[in-house]
């Protein structure tokens, strides 16, 4: 018998793995939401949370994968003052998009959330353990550990996702975040969303807070910048990924983007172009 088959030309691409355990006096717990554009695979280990990624809200086991793909809205929602021990691991996808296309293709806000059979959780659970710890292996044993741990993803988006979304949000917070993800470049702040579900800002306030452990403008100005950088990836001027996706002061923009990403937006859209032509 003879198998013949070729290997994609794999460019070099980035892999950070961490295994974090965040107390109620710990800052990550207070952070921001996460947008980025690397992949994140988190893991559940212990602790009362949630985690929103886009507009859904996963009740989290422990044992419980959730998986991101880039510029998908996505934070961890603290339920009480517990610890919350977790594996995150994040990696660059945009480099080789055939070897990841079951990420970066995949519908936003969907198959997010992976929950193994207990035989294979073991497996995976200590193959994430061993990514963290692998500074002295080999760099081919790190990438077949690292592989086995994306052929489990890969496997379990089909077989093992869990589809029960949003068991802890009421109808009123569903139908905001729904008009949220739909209109976000429309919506000029947070006072004009406040008078489209005739709320007072207080109120609206309260509403987030409660049930998603952030504020209204947080959420809002999120996806704009979600869709500033998916703009600025698809070639648009910085001016025009702007404007395009909701900002209507350019110098906020670029102070806010910066602010989050640690570089401007025209630094940002040459370095993707550097990367594209590499």
């Amino acid at each position: 018998m003879t198998n013949n088959f070729s290997m994609w030309d794999i460019s070099p691409f980035f892999v950070t793995a961490n295994k974090l355990n965040t107390t109620k006096d710990s800052p990550e717990r207070y952070s921001a939401s996460h947008i980025h554009d690397l992949c994140e695979i988190y893991v559940n280990l212990s602790g009362n949370v949630s985690f929103m990624v886009e507009k859904n809200v996963y009740t989290v086991k422990p044992r419980d994968i959730v998986i991101t793909k880039p510029y998908e809205y996505h934070h961890c929602i603290y339920n009480d003052d517990s610890d919350h021990l977790h594996y995150w691991i994040l990696f660059s996808p945009n480099e080789n998009p055939t070897l990841f296309d079951f990420l970066l293709q995949k519908e936003r806000g969907t198959d997010n959330l992976i929950r193994l059979p207990e035989e294979i959780s073991d497996r995976f659970l200590g193959l994430c353990e061993r990514l963290v710890k692998a500074n002295t292996e080999h760099r081919v044993l790190v990438l077949a550990v690292f592989y086995e741990i994306l052929y489990h993803i890969a496997k379990g988006m089909t077989r093992y996702n869990i589809q029960e979304v949003n068991e802890t949000l009421p109808d009123g917070m569903k139908e905001i975040l729904n008009y949220i993800n739909k209109n976000h470049a429309q919506i000029k702040n947070v006072s004009e969303l406040a008078e489209t579900f005739r709320m007072s800002m207080a109120t609206l306030e309260r509403y987030f807070k409660k049930h998603v452990s952030l504020t209204p403008k947080q959420y809002l100005e999120d996806k704009k910048m979600a869709t500033a950088c998916i703009l600025l990836r698809q070639g648009y001027s910085v001016t025009d990924a702007c404007f395009t996706s909701g900002f209507d002061d350019y110098s906020h923009f670029i102070a806010n983007f910066k602010k989050r990403f640690l570089t401007t937006p025209l630094k940002y859209k040459k370095n993707i172009t550097k990367s594209l032509e590499a």
